[in-house]
This record gives C-alpha cells, structure tokens and sequence, in this order.
C-alpha cells in the first residue's frame, strides 16, 4: 500500500515560530500527541514524586509513635511507587500514545493553576489545624508537632499530586518538542505517523505543536 507524500516535512511542523503564530486552542495532530503524552507522563510524575512522601510519611509516624512499624512498611511502599512512577515515566515518553480513546483530567493544566490550587487548599487545611494548636500545645509538645507534621506532609502530597502532574502537563508541548529532536526512537515513530495519517474528519494539517 503506498501513501502520499506529506505535504511537510516534520522539521516544519516542530518550528516553534509556526507554534507562536498558531491560536493555542487550535486542534492539530501533533498537539494531539503531545497532550495525550503529556496527560500520560503526568500520573507517573504523581507516582514519582509520591513514593518520597510516603516514605517520609512513615518515617514521621514512627518517630513520633516510637514505633518503626510505619516507616517499616510505607517506605518500601513509596520506593515500589516511586520505581514504578520511573518505569512509566519513561515509557510513555518515549513512545506514541494512543489517541483514540479521550484522556479526561480534573486537575488544573499548568503549574500556575496547580500552585494557585494547592496554595487555595493549604489556607482551608490551615484554617482548620492552626487554631487548634495553642490547647494542643498546652497538653503536650508533642501533639502540636504531629499536628504540623501532618500538615507539612499534606501539603507535600498536594504537591506531589497537584503541581507536579499540573507542571508536566502544562509544559508537554514544549517537552515532546524536544524530545522528538533528540529522542530517535521517538522521532522514528512520529515520521512514520505523519507518513500515514490523515485526517478522518476533514482537511486538518499534521501540525502545529
């Protein structure tokens, strides 16, 4: 089966000038990829940045109980999802996703919208926690440092599970972009995608990204 030549060579489609001069909501192919890449990588990037918090999660408990059971079985938990997150990452960063199914994400798309959430979450969370600390004080040191302690960790897992996804998110143009001029692999596959896709709904060109 042979198939028309593109009427572009990829390197056009990839130019970041053709990218700025393109309204952002513009659907094309190449966007395509990159976002569903990108929604992809970024659970994984939660998966990595959430084994380190559940590791420090244990550690805290155990410390503060004088008990080490906790830490003796979330940290190797966090290292499992942390190792996990890794393996993902990578994968489907260096291939092409499948586009037709639709990727549904709730969370915000950038790392402006994940900070301004979390920081939105942190005040609800910290209206709740502070005013008690005085009388928690007052029993015992330790109960209001456990109970900044949860907090810190609380916001270390918003942040694993908000600004980070939301941060690889927003950048996954710009992060396919210079992965496909660097990755061969992956430029291999792109190529060969542009070779034989077309358009089943109309006249829609491959790019831009």
């Amino acid at each position: 089966m042979t198939h028309l030549q593109p009427a572009h060579p990829l390197e056009h489609w990839l130019s970041p000038e053709l990218a700025r001069v393109s309204p952002p909501d513009a659907s094309s192919r190449l966007r395509q990829l990159a976002d569903a890449q990108g929604t992809l990588a970024a659970g994984w990037s939660s998966a990595i940045a959430g084994g380190p918090v559940l590791a420090l999660a244990g550690a805290f408990f155990s410390v503060m109980s004088g008990n080490p059971a906790t830490a003796l079985v979330l940290a190797p938990l966090g290292a499992v999802l942390m190792l996990l997150g890794i393996f993902g990452w990578k994968r489907v960063r260096s291939a092409l996703p499948r586009t037709d199914k639709v990727l549904i994400t709730r969370g915000p798309g950038s790392a402006r919208g994940g900070i301004a959430m979390v920081l939105f979450l942190a005040a609800i969370i910290g209206a709740f926690i502070f005013p008690t600390l005085p009388s928690a004080a007052a029993k015992g040191g330790s109960t209001a440092v456990t109970l900044v302690g949860i907090y810190v960790l609380t916001l270390a897992l918003l942040v694993a599970c908000i600004i980070v996804p939301s941060t690889v998110m927003g950048r996954a143009r710009q992060s396919f972009r210079l992965r496909v001029k660097t990755n061969p692999r992956l430029r291999r596959a792109v190529e060969e995608d542009l070779a034989v896709w077309r358009d089943p709904y109309g006249n829609a060109a491959y790019g831009p990204l």
